[in-house]
């Protein structure tokens, strides 16, 4: 292959050809990619649940909306990343994909040094602002300062596999992915079963290996794609692409953050009901992600459609993307529901021994609560997806406030009804609303204003 073919090859246009067959051939390595992000931070749980105790699992549990905010601050740059890439993709500018890939790692390290002095100092006032029970604080606080004190290894990871994706390459984020989580089983197990650490072992088995397929993904990258080998001249600040990248990734991160305010509510309403109930909550959530990984990759991977067609100026090929992707994830989501309605509660058993069946019976519960709504679930991921695809941030916005209003407001008058199983419906709730508003914002059509001119075959 000659260097003005190899410079011109793109890993993944989906501006040609079937939209459905796209997305689902760019979704199912993400799928498995996202079966192993799983297996990633199930170990951690059942590493913890069963070596350590229920103590251990509540202190990680207790931790979520807090690494949640961090990690959403830093993946809304990251997003962003994965738009403008797309979008110049879709666009045929390969010289500029170059200088938004380094300035990507510019954006990365500064994001990674304050989110992560933010964590390690903030840890403790925020575990205690939520009301962190005093018998797991010290663990969440632990994990919290570790693992988003360095939160810059999972920034970078995730900085480079949002590049790969955005030029249709899903292949390779998960072959790291995997290297990511086999190292992440053996490093939890050593340290916890030899050198008895608890959760500071797992914790530091999470950073180091992200920190070491985050390097081999970037550097295998650049080995096997001529546009991700720079010149003199990529490697100047572009005050226009970093521009571009607040300009989307700002909101999104904030975005998300409003999200986890919602989540540090429940989570304070969660940690009034005491560890056990925060137990529940976590067994709860880690079925809840083996279930949804039947859907959520075709939902998420349709921003990296939507974006390039948007750039190639492919206004029908948009929609009828949307129309394919949302029968596939209808379909995959309601298998979902099905299948975690009948067995949902048994799959809580492997993150906590089967002798504790008063935790389990209240995970059980949210479960099948949660497991209803599924395909609204489905939907609002998409269309969300669909629309920060499309540049429209302000959109998924306004869906993601109305998504966090409604959580605050049922959470809190529920639990006092319901006590606990009222928390449950906080989140499907939430779910259905947001679709509704994202849904009306796609079709709308306002991002069809700044579609450009459709580009020559």
């Amino acid at each position: 292959m000659s260097q003005t073919s190899r410079e011109a090859y793109v890993p993944g246009d989906m501006t040609r050809g079937s939209p459905a067959r796209h997305i689902v051939l760019f979704a199912l390595p993400m799928m498995v990619g996202g079966v192993f992000q799983l297996m990633y931070s199930m170990v951690d749980t059942a590493v913890l649940g069963r070596f350590v105790g229920a103590g251990a699992l509540a202190s990680i549990g207790a931790t979520s909306s807090t690494t949640s905010c961090f990690l959403f601050l830093a993946t809304g740059v990251t997003n962003a990343m994965s738009i403008v890439v797309s979008q110049l993709i879709g666009a045929g500018d390969r010289g500029k994909v170059r200088r938004a890939t380094v300035n990507a790692l510019y954006l990365t390290a500064l994001f990674g040094v304050v989110l992560g002095a933010a964590a390690f100092f903030g840890a403790e006032p925020l575990m205690r602002l939520l009301g962190t029970p005093e018998d797991i604080i010290g663990g969440a606080v632990t994990y919290i300062r570790i693992t988003c004190g360095l939160i810059f290894a999972q920034i970078a990871y995730n900085a480079v596999a949002s590049i790969l994706k955005a030029v249709g390459d899903s292949k390779t984020p998960l072959y790291f992915l995997i290297l990511c989580t086999v190292l992440n089983v053996l490093l939890d197990l050593l340290f916890v079963l030899a050198f008895h650490m608890t959760v500071d072992g797992v914790a530091y088995a999470t950073v180091i290996s992200q920190m070491v397929s985050a390097v081999l993904c970037f550097l295998y990258m650049r080995r096997k794609y001529a546009i991700f080998r720079f010149t003199k001249a990529d490697m100047a600040p572009d005050k226009e692409v970093i521009g571009e990248y607040l300009r989307y990734g700002l909101p999104m991160g904030l975005t998300s953050c409003l999200l986890s305010v919602g989540m540090f509510v429940i989570t304070g309403v969660i940690n009034s009901f005491g560890s056990s109930a925060v137990a529940a909550y976590t067994v709860g959530s880690k079925v809840e992600s083996i279930a949804v990984l039947l859907f959520n990759q075709f939902a998420f991977s349709f921003s990296v459609y939507a974006g390039q067609n948007f750039g190639a100026g492919e206004r029908e090929r948009v929609y009828r993307g949307v129309k394919q992707a949302a029968a596939i994830i209808l379909a995959l989501s309601c298998l979902a529901a099905v299948i975690m309605l009948a067995v949902g509660p048994y799959v809580g058993q492997l993150f906590l021994d089967s002798g504790e069946t008063g935790i389990l019976s209240v995970a059980a519960v949210m479960i099948r609560i949660e497991a209803v709504f599924y395909p609204a679930l489905g939907m609002v991921w998409l269309f969300n997806s669909s629309l920060r695809g499309l540049g429209e941030v302000n959109a998924t916005i306004l869906s993601s406030v109305v998504e966090l209003l409604s959580k605050i407001l049922i959470s809190v008058l529920l639990s006092r009804v319901l006590q606990e199983t009222g928390i449950w419906f906080a989140a499907p709730i939430g779910w259905v609303l947001g679709f509704g508003v994202s849904a009306f914002c796609f079709y709308r059509g306002r991002w069809e204003k700044r579609l450009p001119p459709r580009r020559p075959d």
